[in-house]
């Protein structure tokens, strides 16, 4: 089920609410796909030249880069061959901006204690400007009501898994996702490169919003557009549409495996029901299948249940877990040597993150994403420091495979190129513990599995599929 309970748990601190101006934003109107192949950046090869057929976009839960790696590799030493820019030494956050002699918070370690009671903190459009400040990024704490609890961070001993696949791979700390929200739009931006107006603002609490959603999400383009009449293969790894007729008969249902599906934002679309796409949404337990049977697609975006998504307020562990079965499942497949994987959290979630956004064609983005990017051809043990967005993911999609574009925001955003040496030989696999009790960072580099390892690779079922239909009418994500 999708965590659409948050549950208020941890620190609480008496909210002072200071005046901050909200900054007039004009959301561009949803548009139609552009024709042919839209500009690329410059680049020293071509698709043909990335050994690439396959490429794995994962979409984890609530996160931003310095809740995940504000203390990774902040200096040099024999696992870091670079620096991250995570949380600068000195960093103290003030109670109330416009007042300097107002306390402060310094960003903290989280302890395993607390890996299942973290809160779901606030993360709406009003919510991330007060955060924002206008680029001050020292709004978190009249933004989320919640005392220091934004301000902590996990680590090494926290997130041991997340943080090997970023030392034996590459990751970037200048990912950038598209909405300064919450889950849908962000969702809508990795597949369509924009997003129904409504969905911007609104969480669809009221049936009117959510009628308005549905009469825009259809004329809103995505990829599977541009998809269409290709010869390209492509799945959406949730849960499946073939037993739907149309997005509107669920109208009334505002849960999980909905047309609001927070996560699933082709769900809302009455095209997907069709017979020429419905076949595209498939379970996520599907994606173990086709790698098995040998048909894994071209593009895949494949997403996680629930307690599995590193949504507050679940527990830690399951995410890092399913994320290794995953990558190990995709390194013990006959697909290892031509696939990329890319792994990112939809939004910020309400976590404190001192990077301001930019704007690109005057759109404001959200904070930075954690981003890792696994792949035989990835730099090993190395921090990306080139600006990247979520347009960059479909517009990357949209080159390797020679497709046209959506929107100008991914037919403009820079590929992520520089996460990639397609000159090198294919590395062989890493495979990784599956269980958060058997990791331990840092992993020795370059430790190859050419088999199996004895206790690694290993699924559980019960993080890749639902345990039965959703049923009642479930809250939606605060």
């Amino acid at each position: 089920m999708r965590p659409w309970l948050g549950l208020e748990i941890g620190t609480v601190a008496l909210l002072v609410l200071i005046p901050v101006a909200v900054p007039s934003y004009v959301v561009p109107a949803p548009s139609a796909p552009w024709v042919g192949q839209g500009p690329s950046l410059p680049s020293p090869f071509g698709p043909s030249s990335t050994h690439l057929q396959h490429v794995i976009t994962v979409v984890m839960e609530n996160r931003d880069y310095d809740n995940y790696f504000g203390t990774y590799c902040l200096e040099l030493g024999p696992y870091c061959s670079s620096t991250g820019n995570g949380i600068p030494n000195g960093t103290c956050v003030p109670d109330l901006p416009a007042d300097p002699l107002s306390p402060c918070i310094t960003p903290f370690n989280f302890t395993a204690s607390n890996m299942n009671i973290t809160p779901d903190l606030n993360h709406d459009w009003v919510s991330g400007r007060i955060a924002w400040n206008n680029g001050a990024m020292n709004g978190f704490y009249n933004a989320e009501n919640r005392g220091a609890v934004p301000f902590g961070h996990y680590n090494g001993s926290t997130i041991p898994i997340y943080w090997d696949m970023a030392e034996q791979y590459a990751i970037g700390d200048e990912m950038f996702a598209a909405n300064l929200s919450y889950s849908l739009p962000n969702h809508w931006y990795l597949v369509a490169g924009q997003a129904p107006n409504i969905s911007q603002t609104s969480k669809l609490h009221d049936t009117s919003d959510r009628l308005t959603y549905l009469a825009e999400a259809d004329n809103t383009s995505t990829v599977q557009d541009v998809l269409n009449g290709t010869s390209v293969s492509w799945k959406y790894y949730d849960y499946n549409l073939s037993s739907r007729a149309t997005a509107i008969a669920t109208v009334h249902y505002t849960g999980p495996d909905s047309a609001y599906d927070y996560w699933n934002p082709m769900a809302s679309r009455n095209e997907s029901y069709t017979s020429t796409y419905a076949s595209h949404f498939a379970t996520r337990a599907s994606f173990l299948t086709d790698l098995a049977n040998g048909t894994l697609p071209n593009i895949s975006w494949v997403i996680p249940l629930a307690n599995a998504s590193d949504h507050p307020d679940y527990n830690e562990t399951p995410g890092q877990s399913w994320v290794a079965q995953l990558v190990d499942a995709v390194e013990s497949s006959q697909y290892w040597k031509s696939t990329a994987i890319f792994v990112v959290w939809d939004d910020y979630g309400g976590w404190y993150d001192h990077v301001a956004p930019p704007r690109v064609m005057t759109k404001l983005l959200s904070f930075r994403s954690p981003f890792l990017v696994i792949s035989p051809y990835a730099r090993e043990n190395y921090i990306g420091h080139q600006f990247v967005d979520f347009f960059s993911l479909l517009h990357f999609v949209e080159w390797q495979f020679g497709l046209g574009c959506v929107t100008a925001l991914d037919c403009t955003a820079p590929e992520p190129f520089s996460f990639f040496d397609f000159n090198q030989t294919a590395r062989g696999p890493i495979l990784f513990p599956t269980s958060w009790l058997s990791a331990h960072y840092p992993m020795p580099l370059q430790v190859w599995s050419p088999v199996l390892c004895t206790g690694c690779y290993q699924v559980n079922p019960e993080l890749w599929e639902e345990s039965g239909p959703p049923t009642g009418n479930i809250s939606l994500d605060t």
